[in-house]
C-alpha cells in the first residue's frame, strides 16, 4: 500500500522546465511509471494551475491490478525551488476515493483499503513532499524529498502524456 503513496509523491513533479507546471499548463496528464507499449501508468495526475501560481492536483493511483483498485487524491501545492510540493496531510487520504473496475467501491472496503494507507504514511504525515524531475532518456525521473531530506528510494520514472494519448491505468 506505501508504494501507492510513493506514485502520489511522484506525481506531484511536472516536467523539468523553467516553468515546472508548463506540461500542465499545457492540459497533459502526468504518468507515474509508464509503459509505452501497454500505454498504462501506475498513476495518472491532472493539474489545476491556479493563478497565484500554486496547483490543485488530483491524482489516481494503482492500489491493486487485479482486480483493478484505484484510489483518487486531491492535494495542493506550490513551486519551490523547480520542484513541485505539497503537504502530506491525512485529511488528503482521509477524503480519498477507492473504485474497483472504474466502479465505486462499498464503504466498507474503502474504508479498510484507506485505514492501511494513512497507516503506511503516518512517519510521512505533516511533512512536505517535494519532487523535481531530471531527465532520464524519454522520460523523467521525479526525485523526492520530504521536509528537504532527499529520499531515492522514493524516485520514480514519470512522462507526459495528452489525455488523447489514450493511456489509462494498469501494469
Amino acid at each position: 500500500m506505501i508504494e501507492a503513496f510513493f506514485l502520489l509523491l511522484a506525481s506531484n513533479a511536472p516536467q523539468a522546465a523553467t516553468d515546472p507546471l508548463a506540461s500542465a499548463r499545457a492540459g497533459k496528464l502526468q504518468c507515474a511509471s509508464p509503459n509505452v507499449e501497454k500505454k498504462t501508468c501506475m498513476g495518472l495526475s491532472s493539474y489545476k494551475v491556479n493563478p497565484d501560481g500554486s496547483f490543485e492536483s488530483v491524482t489516481t493511483i494503482v492500489v491493486a491490478p487485479q482486480p483493478l483498485i484505484t484510489m483518487e487524491v486531491k492535494a495542493p501545492g506550490t513551486v519551490k525551488d523547480g520542484a513541485l510540493c505539497s503537504p502530506i496531510r491525512k485529511a488528503d487520504f482521509e477524503g480519498a476515493a477507492f473504485k474497483m473496475d472504474g466502479k465505486p467501491l462499498d464503504e466498507a472496503m474503502a474504508t479498510a483499503i484507506r485505514t492501511q494507507i494513512v497507516g503506511s504514511i503516518t512517519p510521512m504525515l505533516d511533512k512536505m513532499g517535494c519532487a523535481r524531475e531530471t531527465p532520464d532518456g524519454a522520460a523523467f525521473k521525479a526525485e523526492v524529498t520530504l521536509d528537504g531530506v532527499a529520499h531515492p528510494e522514493l524516485t520514480q520514472r514519470v512522462s507526459w502524456v495528452k489525455p488523447e494519448d489514450g493511456y489509462k491505468l494498469g501494469l
